[in-house]
């Protein structure tokens, strides 16, 4: 290879290495525009931050998640959903239920937000209230039986051996 092909070889490098440089900056540009806005729309006219519309996960699920998305519970011939009145004895259903509250807060600030949590929250329900959720062994009460509530056993587990979670190092 000669001198001059050597030359226009590190001259077209220099040439791609800055045109992706200004990409990278007109990208980073846009991001920080985005994450912007994004600040803008979690914030009131005063620029403090919005304040959660419910105080607590408990407050979300009675005055926002059961109203709006009622499920057929208890009822003969409807077993496909199953719910607990004392949800919040089962880990399992606060921890799903409060990832949900958490995203719903977050998407009602966004224009289009809702339109992935409504795809979250359906996939949720039918692990939260399916036949293997934490609701498995509780029964609704009504007119056909009583209530019954009921924690799901905890699954054992063995401690790992000493050194197990030290792959890294």
């Amino acid at each position: 290879m000669t001198a001059t092909t050597s030359q226009r070889n590190r001259t077209a490098a220099a040439t791609q290495l800055e045109e992706l440089a200004a990409q990278v900056a007109k990208l980073a540009a846009q991001v920080a525009d985005l994450q912007q806005v994004q600040a803008e729309r979690t914030q009131d006219g005063d620029g403090e931050k919005q304040a959660p519309l419910y105080s607590t996960v408990e407050e979300w699920v009675t005055k926002y998640l059961l109203p709006t998305f009622p499920r057929p519970v208890g009822e003969v011939g409807l077993t496909r959903w199953h719910w607990c009145e004392q949800w919040w004895r089962h880990d399992e259903a606060v921890t799903r239920l409060t990832a949900l509250w958490y995203g719903w807060e977050q998407a009602r600030l966004q224009m289009t937000g809702m339109l992935p949590w409504l795809r979250e929250l359906d996939h949720q329900l039918p692990i939260l209230c399916g036949d293997d959720g934490p609701f498995r062994n509780c029964a609704a009460g009504g007119d056909l039986g009583e209530k019954r509530h009921r924690s799901s056993p905890e699954v054992p587990a063995q401690p790992a051996p000493d050194n197990w979670w030290r792959w890294w190092d």
